[in-house]
C-alpha cells in the first residue's frame, strides 16, 4: 500500500508538472510558429519571458486548463482542449498574416466571406519550422494522457464521504471562468487605452506576434466620455482656424465619381531587374498624368482587406487607430455610421454606389444600405458583364459607371455622387459562379527570373499585372466620354492596397525588405483625378487614403464640413500616418511622436471613437456641409 502510495504522489507530481510546463511554454510555441524565427525556440522563449502580452496569455490558457480539469479531472483532455484552439489561431494566423500583415481577431468570424476565402488557403503545407511545434503540442497532449493513465493506475481509493463533490468541482470551474472574463477585459482594457489614447501605435511592430491577445482584442476596450469627445471637437475646430475653403456658389456643384480600384498598384515601385513586362503596364497611367492630378496615397493594408480603405474614403476614419479593418466594417454595418453619402445628401445629390461582385460580400448590401445610397448596383443587375479572366471587367464597369450618369440626367436633375469599387483583378480564389478562364489573351507577356515560383504563382503574377494595365486602360475611358461633357465633373480613382505578391514576387521585385523605404513602396497606391472645370493638376505625394474625400471636396470648391476639416489638421500635421510608417508633413519619417502630434493622436482616436460607438450631437452632425463663410 506504501508503494501504491508513492507512486500516486510521483504521478500527481508529474502531472502538476507537465501542466504547469505547458501553460508556461503554449504562447511562445503559438507564436514560434507563427513567426518562424532564425533563432532557436530556447533563444526566442528566454528573449520574451517577461513579456507582459505572453504574461497575459499564460494566465488565461492556465486558469481555462484548471476550469476544464475541474470538470473532467482528465490533463490530456485539459491539455488537448486548450492547444487545439491555440494552434488552429496560429495556423489561421500565419494565413491572414501572410495575406496582410495581421493576425485574425474575432471580428474575422463576423463577416461572411472570411470563412469561404480561408477555405481556398487551407492546403496544409506546413515548414520545417511549423512541423516540430506540432510534434511539439503533440508531445504534450500524449504526455497529458499518459499521466492519466498513470493517475488511474495508482490512485488511492478514497472514502466516499472524503471526495470533492462534484457541484463544488463545478463551481470551482465557474469560478475559473469568471476569473478569466474579470482578468481579460481588465488587462484588453488598460492596455487598449495605453496603445490607442498614450499613442504607442506608431506601427504594428512588435504587437502583431501575439496570437491570443490578437484574437480577443476589442475596439470597445477605450474609456471615453462624453466630456472627453467635446473637448477633442473643440480642439479641432481651434485647429482649423478661419482660413478654410468657402462653399462653392449654388448650381455649380460638380457630380463626383469616384472609384476604388481593386489591387490597383504601380508596377514603377518595382526596383530589380529580374522582373520585366513586354509593354509598361503603367504607360496608360503616364499618358493620363499630363492632363491628371497624379501621384500616390498611403495604405493602411497590405495585400487584402479592401474594406478598410473603403471606410477610410467615405468615413474620413484611419483606421490605423482602430484594432482591426474589418472590426470597422462590422461596426458599420450594424448600425448607421455619419459618411460621405450624408453629406451629398445635404447637398441635394443623387447617390449611387456601384460594385460588380455579390452584395452579400463584406455584407455591402446593408451597409450601403445604411449609409443611405439612393441607388446600389451589384453584379446581378449590372448592365455590363464582361469578364476579365474571372470577375467583371474594369472595362464593364467603366460602362456601368456612365450609364448609371446619363440615367441619372435623364431621371432627376439632381448631381450625382457615384462611388464605384473593383473586383476586376481580385485574388481569384473568391467564391464565386464562374471559373477563371483558360489561356486569357492578356496584353502584355511578363517575364520574371530566377525565382522559384509554381505555376499558379506566376499565372496569378500575370493576371495582377495585366489588371494594373486594364484599370488604367478602363479610366482613360471615363476621361474620354466626360471630356465631351459640360455638365462639371470630378472623376477619380484610387487603388485599395498592394496586391497579395508571395514572398518569392516580392524578393524578385526587390521589396521584401523592411526598410523604411520599401514599406512606403510596398504600402502606396497609385490615384488620379481628373475634372472638366478645374485646370488644377494636384501632386499626390503619400497622404492617407483618409484623406482623399476632403481633397476631392476641396478640389471641386464644396463646402466644408466638421469632418473634412478635422481630416485637413490631420494633413497639416502627418503627410502619412499608417501602420508602417509616420510621415510629418514635409514627408520626413517620424519614428516617435513629441507632444503636439501626440495630442493629436488622442484627439483623433477620440473622434474616431465618437464616430463609430457614440451618440453625441457632434457626431450627426460631422458630415453635414457648412454654409457659406461659416
Amino acid at each position: 500500500m506504501k508503494k501504491i502510495r508513492y507512486f500516486a504522489i510521483v504521478s500527481r507530481v508529474y502531472v502538476d508538472l507537465l501542466i504547469l510546463l505547458y501553460v508556461f511554454v503554449m504562447p511562445y510555441l503559438a507564436d514560434f510558429y507563427l513567426l518562424e524565427p532564425d533563432t532557436t525556440f530556447g533563444d526566442f522563449y528566454f528573449q520574451y519571458i517577461d513579456n507582459r502580452f505572453y504574461i497575459f496569455e499564460i494566465v488565461v490558457i492556465s486558469l481555462t486548463v484548471i476550469a476544464i480539469l475541474c470538470i473532467t479531472g482528465k490533463a490530456g483532455i485539459s491539455i488537448l482542449l486548450t492547444s487545439i484552439p491555440m494552434m488552429l489561431l496560429a495556423y489561421a494566423g500565419s494565413i491572414k498574416f501572410a495575406a496582410r500583415n495581421e493576425l485574425i481577431r474575432l471580428d474575422d468570424l463576423k463577416l461572411t466571406e472570411a470563412a469561404g476565402m480561408a477555405v481556398n488557403f487551407l492546403d496544409f503545407r506546413f515548414s520545417f519550422v511549423q512541423i516540430r511545434v506540432i510534434v511539439v503540442v503533440g508531445l504534450f497532449c500524449l504526455c497529458g494522457f499518459l499521466a492519466d493513465i498513470l493517475c488511474r493506475k495508482f490512485a488511492v481509493p478514497v472514502k466516499e464521504s472524503r471526495q470533492i463533490p462534484k457541484v463544488f468541482r463545478a463551481l470551482m470551474s465557474g469560478a475559473c471562468i469568471g476569473i478569466i472574463f474579470i482578468y481579460v477585459h481588465f488587462f484588453m482594457h488598460s492596455t487598449q487605452n495605453a496603445l490607442a489614447l498614450e499613442g504607442s501605435q506608431i506601427t504594428n511592430e512588435g504587437y502583431d506576434r501575439f496570437v491570443l491577445y490578437n484574437f480577443l482584442k476589442n475596439e470597445k476596450n477605450i474609456d471615453i466620455t462624453t466630456d472627453d469627445i467635446e473637448k477633442s471637437y473643440v480642439y479641432f475646430q481651434e485647429k482649423a482656424g478661419n482660413g478654410e475653403p468657402q462653399a462653392a456658389d449654388s448650381g455649380k456643384e460638380p457630380t463626383v465619381i469616384v472609384i476604388m480600384n481593386e489591387s490597383w498598384w504601380n508596377t514603377d515601385n518595382i526596383v530589380s531587374s529580374r522582373i520585366s513586362f513586354s509593354t509598361d503596364p503603367m504607360e496608360p497611367y503616364h499618358e493620363l498624368a499630363q492632363k491628371c492630378s497624379s501621384g500616390y496615397l498611403s495604405s493602411n493594408i497590405f495585400g487584402g482587406g479592401t474594406v478598410s480603405s473603403e471606410t477610410e474614403f467615405l468615413t474620413g476614419i484611419n483606421t490605423k487607430y482602430l484594432l482591426s479593418d474589418v472590426g470597422v466594417y462590422a461596426q458599420i454595418r450594424e448600425h448607421k455610421v455619419p459618411s460621405l453619402v450624408d453629406y451629398f445628401h445635404a447637398l441635394d445629390y443623387h447617390t449611387t454606389a456601384i460594385h460588380p461582385y455579390y452584395g452579400f460580400f463584406y455584407s455591402r448590401d446593408k451597409t450601403y444600405s445604411l449609409m443611405g445610397f439612393d441607388k446600389v448596383v451589384f453584379e446581378d443587375s449590372m448592365d455590363y458583364t464582361d469578364i476579365y479572366t474571372r470577375y467583371i471587367s474594369d472595362e464593364s464597369l467603366a460602362s456601368q459607371i456612365i450609364k448609371e450618369y446619363e440615367d441619372g440626367d435623364s431621371r432627376t436633375d439632381k448631381k450625382q455622387f457615384i462611388f464605384a469599387v473593383s473586383i476586376a483583378n481580385h485574388d481569384r480564389s473568391l467564391n464565386y459562379k464562374m471559373d477563371a478562364v483558360k489561356d486569357y489573351p492578356y496584353p502584355i507577356q511578363v517575364t520574371v527570373e530566377n525565382a522559384d515560383l509554381s505555376d499558379a504563382d506566376y499565372s496569378d503574377f500575370v493576371n495582377t499585372v495585366n489588371g494594373i494595365y486594364l484599370a488604367n486602360k478602363a479610366f482613360g475611358q471615363l476621361v474620354d466620354y466626360f471630356e465631351e461633357e459640360k455638365t462639371p465633373v470630378v472623376v477619380v480613382m484610387y487603388g485599395d492596397h498592394i496586391p497579395f505578391f508571395v514572398g518569392s514576387v516580392l524578393e524578385a521585385m526587390g521589396l521584401n525588405g523592411s526598410d523604411f523605404e520599401t514599406q512606403k513602396r510596398q504600402y502606396s497606391v497609385p490615384v488620379l483625378m481628373w475634372s472638366n472645370f478645374n485646370d488644377d493638376k494636384l501632386v499626390f505625394s503619400g497622404e492617407n487614403i483618409s484623406y482623399l474625400s476632403q481633397i476631392i471636396l476641396e478640389y471641386a470648391g464644396l463646402p466644408e464640413a466638421e469632418m473634412t476639416r478635422i481630416i485637413r489638421s490631420e494633413k497639416e500635421m502627418f503627410r502619412a500616418d499608417v501602420r508602417r510608417f509616420v510621415e510629418d508633413a514635409q514627408g520626413r519619417q517620424i519614428k516617435t511622436y513629441h507632444d503636439e502630434q501626440l495630442e493629436m493622436v488622442r484627439h483623433i482616436n477620440v473622434i474616431d471613437y465618437d464616430i463609430l460607438f457614440g451618440d453625441s450631437t457632434y457626431r450627426d452632425n460631422i458630415w453635414l456641409p457648412h454654409e457659406k463663410g461659416k
